[in-house]
């Protein structure tokens, strides 16, 4: 069985050429078909590395993740592919451990493995801290993302490919959708790759277009389940409120106290980006 692999990118020439080639180490050459890269206007060298790889490059159709994915979706060829981000150093176990879990089981429409940061990271903790309460907070959707995914074809085409949200949280909604309609989204927790965000800046960043994207999302996510619902401008004000001491004991769990100024922040730069989403979807 041969695999089309995808990325899309934007800007990503400082980690592009070590994911890429990474990539070529974990996914064994004789079940490559395509290599399909998208990009979004990109103004460094992402393009010329790309194709030193070997990837067949087409420009985003649209703009941004949803728009990207679905401009690449259109020229898979395979029964299943593989859908990467520009800054996922996989795992070395990735291929033989995901591919297990999907390959031939009709009712999976996605399998993935986790991406964590650098341990020398501020921020590295917080995701294994959320790892230990994946089946308490998270409606059963954590560990579900698109960066380092292997989808079944005629599932995602079938359930409209991936979702166009303005800003982010397609990988919620995609998995809220998946199971609604009946499959399965795996997450092997053991496979941990490694998310190559360069500086503290890109950190926060992420989570202030975490935090942007959650009004459109959890008003389009209601549908699924009325938890969305009752995350208004309140929820996100009093979960900050609340940071410090979440960070207290986070710390203590993790051993960790990088936590003490970490989950603030995060929480921090979640709120502004959200109460700035809001003000943009109420304008």
């Amino acid at each position: 069985m041969k695999l089309d692999l995808v990325m899309w990118t934007k800007n990503g020439a400082e980690t592009l050429g070590s994911v890429l080639n990474r990539i070529n180490h974990v996914v064994p050459g004789k079940v490559v078909n395509q290599r399909l890269l998208v990009d979004d206007c990109s103004v460094d060298d992402t393009v010329r590395i790309a194709e030193s790889f070997g990837w067949h490059v087409f420009s985003n159709e649209g703009k941004g993740i949803g728009d990207g994915a679905n401009t690449a979706l259109k020229h898979v060829e395979t029964e299943y592919f593989c859908s990467f981000e520009q800054d996922i150093l996989l795992s070395p176990f990735w291929w033989n451990r995901i591919s297990r879990l999907i390959l031939g089981k009709d009712d999976v429409a996605a399998a993935c493995g986790l991406r964590f940061l650098p341990k020398n990271n501020l921020f590295f903790n917080v995701v294994p801290y959320r790892l230990t309460r994946r089946h308490v907070d998270y409606l059963g959707g954590f560990g579900k993302t698109l960066d380092n995914t292997i989808w079944n074809t005629d599932v995602l085409r079938g359930l409209g490919g991936f979702p166009k949200l303005k800003y982010g949280s397609i990988d919620t909604y995609l998995w809220n959708l998946i199971d609604a309609k009946g499959y399965r989204w795996l997450v092997d927790y053991d496979v941990q790759s490694l998310h190559l965000r360069p500086s503290l800046f890109g950190e926060l960043k992420h989570w202030y277009f975490y935090g942007l994207s959650l009004p459109e999302s959890n008003k389009r996510l209601s549908i699924f389940s009325s938890a969305y619902q009752n995350q208004g401008r309140l929820y996100y004000f009093l979960k900050f409120m609340k940071s410090p001491a979440t960070s207290f004991k986070m710390s203590l769990k993790m051993h960790d106290v990088r936590l003490l100024v970490a989950y603030p922040a995060v929480s921090f730069y979640s709120l502004m980006g959200y109460l700035k989403g809001k003000s943009l979807g109420d304008s």
